[in-house]
């Protein structure tokens, strides 16, 4: 609970509700949806069927996709180190922060994983916590633009497997491209209309919201001037090459691990179906970490690529599983050698 509690002391800390009695509500209501999700999906298969598909996984597809796993965790510690522009920050930590997010991501609920990232980097280095948001925003719409594309690509060539009219969902997804994109280039100036309108309601409001307001102003002050200095550092090549080469990564996972539990499907498929999952884990579900969603939104996409529901269900809760699974090793890992370097032994003095 105490990492949940850190999260949760990075949000504007607003008398009413209190606090304890929001954060408990959240945490119940998160674990409802995962498990109504969870058992939901588990009624549709046999738990036998999901084990065998687990122990009698090929240990060198696994072993390639955990690899794969690897990698697209370091591209994305890479991508971290071009955006963070105030300070230089040994590559290891920051490794090793980027690991500890991605665990939280799945072991957190109501979303706050990614508040452990700007944490983390608090902690260990004493950055801003809004450089922290900041950066890690940036990282978000690269990678909701790449899957989104990555979606607008697949469906143009899956057309007859969806029921929904082909040209409105390539407009509906050029026009969320287009405006992340233009969120992305004019998020300063956003910030600092925002920050002018957040003057006039404290004005407005008078002594109401006299200690709030302007400190909630302040802030979005501080992340305008971030984003400004992220985006005055050019480095949109290497942070774009980063994120595609981290997702080319992602899905070599994904394929890697499909061929593990013997289920043959063509990579453009695979494509589709796991972007599926995807981008029904980026909604905003406040489920426990991303558990249910990714499963149902998996179970969706390869139904639709003609994989059948025990299939589809059984071959989402392993891939989700074995991630977890290879993410804790290396979190592990990360813990150790963070201890290790904190407190070094006599031998190592």
């Amino acid at each position: 609970m105490t990492i949940i509690s850190n999260c949760i002391n990075l949000l504007p800390q607003i008398p009413y509700p209190h606090p304890g009695a929001f954060t408990l509500k959240r945490i119940l209501l998160s674990i409802l949806i995962t498990v109504g999700i969870i058992v939901i999906l588990l009624l549709q298969i046999s738990l036998k069927d999901l084990y065998t598909l687990l122990r009698t996984i090929d240990p060198l597809w696994a072993a390639l996709g955990s690899i794969a796993l690897f990698l697209a965790i370091l591209l994305r510690a890479l991508r971290f180190r071009w955006l963070i522009y105030s300070k230089a920050i040994p590559f290891s930590d920051l490794f090793r922060i980027t690991v500890f997010y991605h665990l939280s991501l799945m072991v957190l609920p109501s979303k706050l994983g990614e508040l452990s990232y700007p944490y983390l980097l608090n902690k260990n280095s004493g950055m801003n916590v809004t450089e922290g948001l900041a950066s890690l925003v940036v990282s978000r719409v690269y990678d909701f633009v790449i899957v989104l594309m990555v979606l607008l690509s697949v469906s143009i060539g899956f057309q007859d497997l969806s029921k929904v009219n082909s040209t409105l969902a390539i407009l509906l997804v050029t026009l969320l491209i287009g405006l992340l994109v233009f969120g992305l280039f004019y998020m300063s100036s956003l910030l600092r209309w925002l920050s002018n309108g957040l003057a006039k309601i404290s004005h407005r409001t008078g002594s109401r919201h006299t200690r709030f307001v302007p400190w909630v102003q302040k802030k979005v002050n501080d992340m305008a001037e971030d984003f400004y200095a992220i985006k005055s550092r050019h480095t949109l090549f290497p942070v774009s090459l980063t994120s595609l080469a981290s997702w080319v990564m992602i899905f070599c996972v994904f394929y890697a691990y499909m061929m593990g539990f013997g289920v043959e499907v063509p990579f453009t498929r695979m494509i589709f179906g796991s972007t599926v999952g995807v981008v029904a884990n980026a909604l905003p579900i406040s489920g426990f970490g991303n558990w249910g969603t990714l499963e149902a939104g998996w179970a969706a996409g390869f139904l639709m690529v003609g994989l059948s529901k025990q299939k589809a269900i059984a071959t989402g809760f392993g891939v989700h599983i074995l991630i977890f699974i290879v993410t804790s090793l290396i979190s592990f890992f990360c813990w150790v050698t963070y201890k290790k370097q904190k407190n070094p032994s006599p031998i190592d003095l």
